[in-house]
């Protein structure tokens, strides 16, 4: 069983008690008159993740699930809110600029409560959570491929491995460095992201 159930306590004593919030230079609300919804990439009891368009530009639309702050982990360092979690991950990111390097998606946007009735059908998964649901809109990769046996170079992996301790270095841990989280993308240079 998670930490969910068994012993979660709340933010007193942990390593966010002091945290004011996100960066509110990346919080956005969406307008909704402007996304059109191209395709649902992933769906997961935590969250969807579809590919839109925004404002014309293609996109990434990850939104989580909100039924309540499960808390924190009794080794008062994780934070067991997925959306929080990584909104702040990308927010760090972002400020230090990993975004902009190329090492991981750019991130452009998150919002922190939205009315699921305004992307119907889209978001109907959402409209019996208890609290309305939070995204993060960031860049839509076009065709990555997942690094395996066929897509592996030395090059490619020894670029992963700096790219994990540049996240690092920005106090972000990435626990979940395994090779079929590692993307390789063909645009104007190759990423690995």
């Amino acid at each position: 069983m998670s930490d969910t159930f068994f012993g979660s306590i709340g933010k007193e004593g942990t390593i966010y008690c002091d945290e004011a919030g996100f960066d509110d230079n990346f919080k956005l609300n969406i307008n909704f008159v402007k996304i059109e919804f191209e395709e649902t990439l992933n769906i997961s009891e935590v969250s969807s993740i579809f590919h839109v368009n925004y404002c014309g530009k293609p996109r990434v639309l990850k939104v989580f699930h909100n039924n309540g702050d499960p808390g924190y982990a009794r080794d008062r360092i994780r934070d067991l809110d997925c959306s929080c979690c990584e909104i702040r991950a990308y927010c760090r990111l972002k400020w230090f600029k990993i975004c902009d390097s190329g090492a991981v998606p750019n991130f452009y946007d998150f919002m922190l409560a939205i009315n699921p009735a305004n992307c119907a059908p889209y978001l109907d998964a959402f409209q019996h959570d208890t609290d309305f649901p939070c995204a993060i809109l960031i860049e839509y990769l076009l065709n990555p491929l997942i690094m395996n046996c066929i897509t592996y170079t030395t090059e490619c992996m020894q670029k992963a491995v700096i790219d994990i301790q540049q996240i690092h270095l920005t106090l972000v841990e990435h626990n979940d460095s395994y090779s079929k989280n590692i993307l390789i993308v063909s645009d104007d240079q190759e990423r690995v992201i």
